[in-house]
């Protein structure tokens, strides 16, 4: 991945950021982590390759220990949790970590068209 600045990846640092983030129309990714956290360490890598890979989305990375609300609001109780939404809506969600291959398989599935997709 080259060093410049990757557009689509987006610090969350208040809960009304996060509100406009995750009400874009189009695929969010939305990556709950905490810097002691060691599977953590593993996605964020992985995650920011996928953002670079796919501009079409944005990834918005919440540290569950400064934004200890955002979490609790979706009973995040373990990380990293990963949830992929649109307008708001949860449409999949995964805890701990996944292969790239696999991440990529989601991505591919909830960016097809509704009547095309296939069981989560």
């Amino acid at each position: 991945m080259p060093e410049e600045e990757v557009k689509n990846i987006i610090e969350i640092t208040s809960k009304d950021q996060f509100t406009q983030v995750v009400s874009w129309n189009k695929l969010t990714i939305v990556d709950f982590w905490a810097e002691w956290c060691g599977p953590c360490r593993l996605m964020i890598p992985l995650l920011h390759k996928v953002a670079w890979k796919h501009p079409e989305l944005q990834l918005a990375t919440v540290n569950v220990d400064a934004n200890w609300e955002i979490a609790a609001e979706f009973e995040v109780n373990s990380i990293p949790a990963i949830f992929f939404m649109k307008n708001w809506e949860i449409v999949y969600n995964f805890v701990w970590a996944m292969p790239e291959d696999e991440v990529e398989k989601i991505i591919q599935n909830l960016n097809k068209p509704v009547e095309e997709l296939e069981d989560k």
